[in-house]
């Protein structure tokens, strides 16, 4: 059985950020909630004794962010040596750097799927969003990033999820557009389109007040087309299946009572810290200091505990 927090909450799932370098600039990037600061990040080693640390409480599922994990040139010894811990799921967050090269090693040492940011078809709007002040990189970036989509599904990653983080005179009228694009890769039925809603963590005030943008009328249009409808555990988020085979999946977390009361993830940021909340920084339980200077298993497991003890719903009825 899971640990529970002290909101009856189950701990079921780590998202460890491995570094907090990224190759692009998104004008929205909430960069985990983390600020810039410590350098210092995790080896594999360590991460790998901290993620045993958690399965031992009942952690069985982690998820790779960054920044971009993939500008960590040991990527493939973390995938590795976490793909041997018998965990039910192991996926990683990307923009899909590298992950042509990359992805075909990436499922032969243990990982099962990857979430890929894509926040719009439109190339021109990718450069923009992306931070390229040179749009013709920008465009080619684009243009990787559909082959790192292509390849994926290839791979045989299941499901391949395309991040869309939404936003107000950007890309909230690319519906149909999106749909479109995930129908034409959607032979394998392992693509699911997942619309996220901006937060404010992160962004500064003035990005959040002009591009936030309300998803609800998207799901009500969404869900007017939908043959199917699932509601998962995490966080119960709302997945719709349309006639053509593609899901769409809404991430609504904004001032979500809900949301955050079916939060089962403990955040690990890249310099050894656990982070209880996305959207608080001042409650971190760091543990590499502690690792690094000896401490055994039973150590770390207090602070671990500790962390969990931490964890309370950001928003509140």
């Amino acid at each position: 059985m899971p640990i529970t927090d002290r909101y009856g909450r189950p701990v079921t799932g780590l998202r460890i950020s491995v570094t907090p370098d990224c190759n692009l600039n998104c004008v929205f990037c909430h960069r985990e909630g983390i600020p810039r600061g410590n350098r210092d990040l995790m080896t594999p080693e360590e991460i790998e004794r901290i993620t045993r640390i958690a399965m031992e409480f009942g952690v069985e599922s982690v998820k790779i962010t960054g920044g971009e994990p993939m500008l960590r040139a040991d990527i493939l010894e973390i995938v590795e040596r976490l793909g041997k811990l018998g965990l039910r799921d192991l996926s990683m967050t990307t923009n899909g750097y590298r992950l042509r090269e990359l992805a075909g090693a990436l499922k032969d040492r243990g990982l099962m799927r990857v979430n890929i940011s894509l926040h719009t078809v439109d190339p021109v709007k990718f450069a923009w969003i992306t931070g390229f002040r040179d749009l013709e990189k920008g465009e080619t970036t684009f243009k990787h990033t559909v082959e790192a989509i292509k390849k994926s599904i290839e791979v045989g990653f299941d499901p391949v999820k395309l991040n869309v983080v939404v936003m107000k005179n950007v890309n909230e009228n690319e519906l149909h557009d999106l749909i479109k694009f995930a129908e034409d890769l959607n032979s394998s039925g392992r693509v699911i389109l997942q619309l996220i809603e901006l937060v404010s963590c992160g962004s500064a005030p003035k990005i959040f007040a002009k591009y936030h943008f309300d998803l609800t009328s998207l799901e009500r249009e969404v869900g007017a087309m939908a043959v199917k409808k699932v509601v998962r555990r995490l966080h119960l988020r709302t997945q719709y299946r349309l006639p053509n085979g593609v899901w769409i999946e809404f991430v609504k977390p904004m001032n979500n009572y809900v949301f955050c009361m079916n939060d089962n993830r403990l955040r690990i940021t890249h310099d050894g810290e656990f982070k209880p909340c996305l959207m608080r920084n001042d409650n971190h339980i760091p543990f590499l200091n502690a690792m690094r200077s000896g401490a055994d298993d039973e150590e770390l497991k207090k602070l671990f505990l500790k962390a969990v003890e931490a964890r309370e719903p950001f928003w509140k009825p």
